[in-house]
C-alpha cells in the first residue's frame, strides 16, 4: 500500500473483550483502520455498514459461532480474506474452517507480532485473488503474478496435465518438464518426497490435501510451494481425476522466518531469548517429569559489565557481549572471536535472558557437585581476557543455579528460583562465585517484598523521624556540631535503624525522596533552635551516592534552604568515599558548587575506601571522619593506632578538619585527644538523641562533655 493509498480496513469479530482489545490495539499500531463486533450476529450487521478487506474471527462464541458467520458471509459472495481465530488445535475443526471458506487460521494464545505480517500476506493474498477475478479472460497472467500454477492428474490414462505457469515455477517449459507423474515427483526436494506421495494416495483415496513442501528448480534453487489438491469423483463416487493448484510461497515463508528469528532469538549475539529458553526448558522438564529426572537451570551474570559499558561506550559493551556469548555458547575460549556461527542458532541450551544475563540448562542433572564443576569449567574457558579497541579486559562471572524438581516444578519457576540466588549474590556484594538457590532466599524474598511496600506506606504516611548525635570538642568539653540521622517508627516493629532500610530505600530508588526530606526537616529544625535564640551549631546531613549524582542537588539544597532561611554554613554534607569516586569529573563539579553556595563537605568512615591524597586535594573536603573500625584500635592497650595517627597527621598537613566517632571509651577519647583529634562523636558522649532532647543540650550543655577538658581551654 502506498501513502496516498487509504490504510487496510479491518473487522475484528471476538466475544472476548480482551482478546479484542488486544487485537485491535496490535493492528491499528501496524497502521490499519479497525473496527469491532462481540459476536456473530453483531458481526455480519457490522460488516454490512463497514465493508472491511479482511475480517478476523473468533470460532467459539456464543449464538452463531464463527463456522457459521464465516458460512453466511461466503453465501452472500464475499470474498475478502477470512482469518479464523481458534484455540482449537483437532484437524477437523481446522478442515472444517476451510469448508465455512475461512482464508486462513491462527491459534491461540496469538503471536502479535506474527498476526500483523499474516493479516499482511492474507491481503495481499486477497488482491491477488481480486485480481484473477478482475482479469478473468486472462487467466495465465494472473496466475504468473500470483506465482500459481494448475494442475489435472487423470488416473484412468496417469495422464499429469500443467499449465505454463505451473512449469514456470520450476523453472522449466512444458516440453522439458515431461507428462508423467513421475516428472514431478523426481523435482520434489528429498526430503520432501515421502510426504508428497502419501499426499498424492491419500488423494486419490478422496481425500483432499494442503501441502507445504520444497521444490528443486532448473536452476539448482530451491524454493517452498503450496500444493492444494482436491478429488473428482464420478456418479459412483469413484476418483477419476485430481485437480490442484501449486502456488510459490518462499518469500512467505523467509518473513515468517525472519519472524520467528525476531520472536525467538537476540539479535546481538544470535543465541535464542528468553521466550524461546523459558518454552525450551518447559519441553525438557515434561520430558524429565515422564522419566523421573533432574534438570539443572543455570544464571550466569557477567561482573560489573555495567562499568564495561559506562567506560567503554555501548558499541565496544556490544562487542564484548558478542564474545562472550560466542565462547558460552560454544564452550570453547579458543572460538574465533570476530564473529557468531549461525549453525548454533536452533540450539536453545544457552540463550541471553537480558542485557548482561545468561541462561543455560543441564538435562538431565547428575547433582550439585557435577554440575558446579561443570559450570566453573565452562567459565573458566570463557573468561578468558577479552580484547576490545586496544584495551584487554578482564571479565568473571556470578552464577545463580537452581534444580528441578527441587527448586522448582516449571521453567518459571526454575528462572525465578536462580534468579533469587543470583540476586543474593549481588546484595552480598559478590562475584565470580556460584550460589544455589535455598528456601531461605524465598524467604528472604518475601520479607524483602513485605518491607518494600512498608516502606513505601512508610513515606507516604510520614512515619520518619530525626533524632540527632552531637560532635563534642573534648579539649574544650562542648558540642561543636551534630549529625541529623534518620529513624523509622515502623507501626508493628517498632523504632528501626538505618541499616535495616536504607540499603533496600537506594534498591527501590526511594533514596533521595527520604534525603530530600532529612535535609528539609534538618532546616526546619535549625530554623527553629535559631528562632528560640540558641546558639546553633553546624548539623551534617548524610548524602547517598544516588542523591550526590542527581543534576538538580545544588538546586535542591539551594532552595531548601531558602525556604526556611537557614546560612549554608550551619549545613555539612557528608559523603561517602565511594559516592566521591564513582565520576571524579562530575564530583569536582558537584563540591565546587557545593562550595560556592557556602556549605561545606565532611568524608564519611575515611579509610575505609580508596584514602587517596590526590583526590583529597582535589576535592577540597574540609572534614574527614575517622571511621569507628580505626577508632576501635585507640585503646589505649597493646593496639597500636598507627594509622589513625598517619589520618590525622595528613588532615593536618591540608587544613582540613577532622571527627573520630564511635567513640565509645575513656581509653579511646584519651588516645585520641593525645594525638591531635578533640573532636569526637559517640556513645562516650551521647547516643543520638530526640530533637527537644538535643536542644535542651544545646541550651544548657552536655553532662559530662567536660570530663577531658584541658587547662586553659
Amino acid at each position: 500500500m502506498t501513502e496516498t493509498e487509504r490504510p487496510a480496513r479491518l473487522l475484528v469479530i471476538d466475544d472476548d473483550d480482551v482478546t479484542r482489545m488486544l487485537a485491535c490495539t496490535a493492528l491499528e499500531e501496524a497502521g490499519f483502520r479497525v473496527a469491532e463486533a462481540a459476536g456473530g450476529e453483531a458481526g455480519l450487521e457490522r460488516f454490512a455498514d463497514y465493508h472491511p478487506d479482511l475480517v478476523l474471527l473468533d470460532v467459539l462464541m456464543p449464538g452463531i459461532d464463527g463456522f457459521e458467520t464465516c458460512r453466511r458471509l461466503r453465501s452472500q459472495g464475499i470474498r475478502v480474506p477470512v482469518i479464523m481465530l481458534t484455540g482449537l488445535e483437532d484437524s477437523a475443526s481446522i478442515e472444517r474452517a476451510y469448508d465455512c471458506g475461512a482464508t486462513d487460521f491462527i491459534p491461540k494464545p496469538i503471536n502479535w507480532t506474527l498476526l500483523r505480517h499474516r493479516v499482511r500476506y492474507a491481503l495481499r493474498a486477497a488482491e491477488a485473488v481480486d485480481s484473477l477475478v478482475r482479469s478473468e479472460r486472462n487467466l495465465s497472467a494472473a496466475q504468473q503474478i500470483a506465482h500459481i500454477g494448475s494442475w489435472e492428474w487423470d488416473l484412468g490414462t496417469d495422464r499429469f496435465h500443467r499449465s505454463d505457469n505451473y512449469c514456470a515455477l520450476f523453472g522449466e517449459d512444458a516440453v522439458s518438464f515431461g507428462s508423467g507423474l513421475s516428472a514431478l515427483i523426481e523435482r520434489v526436494h528429498p526430503g520432501d518426497r515421502e510426504r508428497v506421495c502419501k499426499s498424492l494416495d491419500s488423494v486419490c483415496e478422496g481425500q483432499r490435501y494442503s501441502l507445504e513442501y520444497r521444490i528443486q528448480r532448473a536452476d539448482g534453487q530451491v524454493c517452498t510451494a503450496l500444493e492444494m489438491a482436491v478429488p473428482l469423483c464420478d456418479a459412483s463416487g469413484r476418483v477419476v481425476q485430481v485437480q490442484g493448484t501449486l502456488q510459490d510461497i518462499t518469500e512467505r515463508v523467509s518473513a515468517e522466518q525472519r519472524i520467528r528469528q525476531l520472536a525467538y532469538f537476540d539479535d546481538l549475539t544470535g543465541l535464542p531469548n528468553r521466550v524461546h529458553f523459558r518454552e525450551a526448558l518447559q519441553s525438557v522438564l515434561l520430558r524429565e517429569n515422564v522419566r523421573g529426572g533432574h534438570c539443572a537451570v543455570v544464571l550466569i551474570n557477567v561482573d560489573r559489565f555495567k562499568r564495561i559499558n559506562e567506560t567503554l561506550g555501548q558499541d565496544a559493551a556490544d562487542r564484548v557481549l558478542q564474545v562472550l556469548a560466542l565462547r558460552l555458547g560454544s564452550g570453547q575460549a579458543g572460538a574465533a572471536e570476530d564473529g557468531l556461527s549461525p549453525d548454533r542458532l536452533d540450539a536453545p541450551r544457552m540463550a541471553r535472558l537480558n542485557a548482561d544475563n545468561f541462561g543455560l540448562f543441564i538435562e538431565g542433572a547428575s547433582g550439585r557437585a557435577a554440575i558446579e564443576a561443570e559450570i566453573s569449567a565452562l567459565l573458566a574457558r570463557a573468561g578468558s581476557p577479552v580484547h576490545v579497541d586496544g584495551q584487554t579486559l578482564s571479565v568473571s562471572f556470578s552464577v545463580g543455579m537452581a534444580f528441578y524438581p527441587k527448586h522448582g516444578d516449571s521453567a518459571e519457576a526454575l528462572l525465578k528460583s536462580a534468579e533469587m540466588a543470583l540476586g543474593a549474590l549481588r546484595r552480598r556484594g559478590e562475584h565470580d562465585t556460584i550460589q544455589c538457590y535455598t528456601e531461605q532466599m524465598k524467604v528472604d524474598a518475601e520479607a524483602r517484598l513485605s518491607m518494600e511496600s512498608a516502606l513505601r506506606e512508610a513515606i507516604d504516611e510520614d512515619q520518619f523521624a530525626l533524632v540527632y548525635q552531637p560532635k563534642v570538642d573534648a579539649d574544650r568539653g562542648c558540642i561543636v556540631g551534630g549529625e541529623a540521622l534518620v529513624r523509622w517508627h515502623h507501626p508493628s516493629k517498632g523504632l528501626i535503624g538505618p541499616v535495616a532500610f536504607i540499603p533496600l530505600l537506594e534498591e527501590m530508588g526511594l533514596i533521595g525522596q527520604l534525603g530530600q526530606w532529612v535535609l528539609n526537616q534538618t532546616c526546619e529544625d535549625i530554623s527553629r533552635w535559631r528562632a528560640a535564640g540558641l546558639s546553633v551549631v553546624p548539623i551534617a546531613v548524610n548524602l547517598s551516592a544516588i542523591q550526590f549524582g542527581r543534576q538538580d542537588l545544588l538546586a535542591s539544597i539551594h532552595d531548601t534552604l531558602s525556604a526556611h532561611e537557614v546560612p549554608a554554613g550551619v549545613i555539612e554534607l557528608e559523603v561517602t568515599e565511594s559516592a566521591l569516586m564513582r565520576d571524579t569529573h562530575a564530583t569536582a563539579e558537584v563540591l565546587r558548587g557545593l562550595h560556592s553556595l557556602g556549605l561545606s563537605l565532611a568524608v564519611d568512615d575515611f579509610g575505609t575506601g580508596y584514602s587517596s591524597l590526590a583526590y583529597l586535594k582535589r576535592f577540597a573536603v574540609d572534614t574527614l571522619k575517622i571511621d569507628r573500625s580505626f577508632v576501635q584500635d585507640c585503646d589505649g592497650g597493646r593496639h597500636d593506632p598507627a594509622i589513625v595517627r598517619a589520618i590525622i597527621a595528613m588532615a593536618r598537613s591540608l587544613g582540613m578538619g577532622l571527627v573520630a566517632e564511635g567513640v565509645e571509651t575513656e581509653a579511646q577519647a584519651r588516645v585520641l585527644q593525645a594525638h591531635g583529634c578533640p573532636v569526637m562523636q559517640g556513645y562516650l558522649f551521647a547516643r543520638p538523641m530526640s530533637e527537644p532532647d538535643f536542644r535542651a543540650a544545646l541550651r544548657d550543655g552536655l553532662p559530662g562533655a567536660d570530663r577531658f577538658r584541658t587547662n586553659g581551654a
